[in-house]
């Protein structure tokens, strides 16, 4: 019927033997029309708050019963249909039975129901017995608008909220959609509900739904209750922005690569950020990628950068092998991985049999297979300029200026024999052939095409003494510096005898010990490939912490890895630096080694071979004769973009070369 129809049969006042009305309307617009009918008729407007004694009393069928039996006037009472709705269906009946059994009181109760006419229907009134013999119903005309609610048992920060069963009780007075309701009655009773004609119950059980099924964002870790005070602070971030704008702004984050993703997520102290970018890496990395894969195992407090390092053990994939080699380069671009990956990475490694592929060339121990698959021709040359490209420039040659063909293949033989850890035939010949003797030896030591620090016009506030360098390292420092675009010139010098640094101290010039007294005097025996890969990281960081402008490199001397090789012929119970020189009186010559006046430092004798003066040698040594420990380099740094001669840096007049007698050698 039209309200008009309703209006004339209000107006007529027929009393009848039962007192009771139901009036079903499908939404809450004709409110206003509906109360002034009534109440222009002298009906008493009533809805449920009147009677709460606080703002959450709830209304069970027992209470709302008696509530409308003590009705003694006529009255429309409104709200009923927003707490039957709640109702188990034997309560819903319940009531109704109630309702309509009020009879011969001489007045008219009318409750309107809002939504609920399918229901009232079908699990009521159509089976009513007493249906046809009385008018208990009237269907009211209506437009059939759904409006959404959103039952929560959390709090939520949002204004269009109702807090109280007060609060929903005036609902149908100024009905809004898609509205937040969090009573905790209603949230004890929503297994009861029953989408209606006009309300559809959005039950919301946690803040992931609420996201969801309210906010219409997705976020996508699985809810989990010891996350929630993650969630609610997410339901706050989501209010103005969505998750990729609330990282940038609160991270600074402009891009979101696996690396850059795990570099925030092992950063950052406040956990919400660990979790969100969490969720943003599962969200954005969809395509079942390696990062992918291992986020979507990963629990909070699970240390990410592990779960990259070791996931890819339990699962053999080259593809994924190529993924977290990217992510893991990049990661470690500017850090090291800790001593706890270190060695739990050296203890997969040990009887792993896909080993080669998934070496990253980061750590320690990786290097050190490295080095070892290369002296086993396992890996070749393009291997190891992209897993360790250290390896490759340790290996690669220089040009010097003052260029000695026999030193430069030395020098080849003696790094290609460190990386094999033995000494090569072609070494040994060479080594032979310029350090049989004492002659043989002067006769090169004396050649005048060694420069000295003599020959260069330098700045000592630019010169820089790297105690123990030797000719081996200088395809690192030539790498290294054109990375940080400087341009080097290399030229051959020497040392004097014995290469110590007591004999071969420079005055004014700053100095570090890092590589030879700080770590080759500490070494407690020479352990393969350990040594030779802790001495690249060393020349790196010394160059690193001093190569900003123009510099000179000058050294007192190098060092040996082979002396520890040999057996031990001979004994010189005063021996100095591993038996490589000795404090000596009388005039020796040997074909092992010999004795000399040396001007600074006296009669020393020295070795001319890796055969030490007395007990084997048990690390890397100097103070003897042989190339490695005497030729050392003078480097000249500068900026790539400035122009420079190599007149320019040799004195205009360099001093007459004497014969070996008689200059002042050392």
């Amino acid at each position: 019927m039209t309200l008009n129809d309703l209006e004339a049969i209000v107006k007529d006042n027929k009393i009848t033997r039962f007192n009771s009305k139901v009036l079903l309307v499908n939404n809450y617009e004709n409110i206003f029309e509906l109360k002034n009918i009534y109440s222009s008729c002298g009906y008493t407007i009533k809805d449920l708050r009147e009677f709460q004694t606080n703002e959450n009393q709830w209304f069970g069928v027992s209470k709302l019963n008696r509530i409308i039996n003590k009705i003694e006037e006529n009255t429309i009472l409104f709200s009923i249909s927003e707490i039957v709705r709640f109702y188990n269906q034997d309560d819903f009946k319940n009531f109704f039975d109630n309702l309509f059994s009020i009879e011969n009181k001489n007045i008219h109760i009318i409750i309107p129901m809002f939504g609920l006419k399918s229901r009232f229907n079908n699990k009521y009134f159509n089976t009513y017995y007493r249906k046809n013999e009385y008018d208990f119903v009237y269907e009211i005309d209506s437009s059939n608008d759904k409006i959404d609610l959103n039952i929560v048992d959390f709090e939520v920060p949002f204004s269009n909220t109702l807090d109280s069963i007060k609060d929903w009780l005036n609902f149908y007075s100024s009905p809004t959609n898609n509205i937040i309701c969090s009573p905790r009655p209603l949230v004890a009773r929503i297994n009861n509900q029953h989408n209606d004609d006009l309300i559809h119950i959005n039950n919301i059980s946690n803040q992931k739904e609420f996201i969801e099924k309210y906010m219409h964002k997705n976020f996508p870790l699985n809810f989990k209750k010891n996350e929630i005070e993650y969630w609610n602070r997410l339901i706050v971030d989501l209010k103005e922005h969505d998750l990729e704008q609330i990282l940038k702004s609160k991270l600074n984050l402009h891009l979101l690569t696996p690396s850059e993703i795990l570099k925030k997520i092992c950063a950052e102290q406040d956990l919400y950020f660990k979790w969100l970018l969490k969720g943003y890496a599962v969200l954005e990395n969809n395509n079942n990628n390696y990062f992918y894969e291992v986020i979507k195992s990963s629990n909070i407090s699970d240390t990410l950068i592990e779960k990259i390092w070791f996931d890819i053990f339990d699962e053999y994939n080259p593809t994924y092998i190529s993924q977290r080699y990217d992510i893991l380069i990049d990661f470690y671009s500017k850090s090291k991985p800790s001593k706890n990956i270190e060695v739990k990475l050296r203890q997969l490694l040990e009887n792993y049999e896909q080993l080669i592929p998934i070496l990253t060339g980061i750590t320690q121990v990786e290097k050190e297979y490295i080095v070892n698959f290369y002296a086993l021709n396992k890996v070749n040359d393009e291997y190891i300029k992209k897993y360790y490209n250290d390896l490759n420039s340790y290996i690669d040659n220089v040009d010097f200026v003052n260029s000695i063909e026999w030193v430069e293949n030395y020098f080849i033989e003696y790094k290609n024999s460190k990386i094999n850890n033995k000494l090569s035939i072609k070494l040994k010949d060479i080594l032979h052939e310029k350090n049989r003797d004492k002659d043989s030896f002067f006769n090169w030591y004396a050649d005048t095409t060694f420069k000295e620090v003599s020959d260069f016009s330098i700045n000592k506030e630019k010169t820089f003494w790297i105690d123990g360098l030797g000719i081996e390292w200088l395809g690192v420092i030539k790498n290294y510096a054109i990375s940080k675009g400087f341009r080097c010139e290399f030229y051959l010098s020497k040392s004097k005898l014995p290469t110590t640094t007591h004999c071969n101290k420079f005055e004014d010039i700053k100095k570090t010990d890092a590589l030879d007294r700080d770590y080759i005097h500490k070494q407690h025996s020479y352990q393969y490939p350990k040594n030779l890969i802790e001495e690249i990281d060393i020349i790196k960081n010394i160059l690193d912490n001093h190569i900003q402008d123009d510099l000179t490199i000058v050294s007192d001397h190098g060092f040996s890895a082979f002396c520890s090789f040999q057996t031990k012929i001979n004994s010189f119970d005063n021996d100095e630096h591993e038996g490589r020189c000795a404090k000596v009186d009388d005039i020796l010559d040997d074909t092992n080694y010999f004795s000399y006046d040396f001007p600074k430092c006296g009669r020393y004798l020295v070795s001319l071979n890796h055969t030490s003066l007395n007990n084997k040698t048990r690390r890397e040594a100097h103070g003897g004769a042989t190339p490695e420990e005497v030729i050392v380099p003078i480097i000249k740094i500068y900026k790539s973009n400035q122009k420079r001669t190599i007149i320019e840096s040799i004195k205009q007049n360099p001093p007459v070369k004497k014969g070996f007698e008689e200059e002042d050698l050392f």
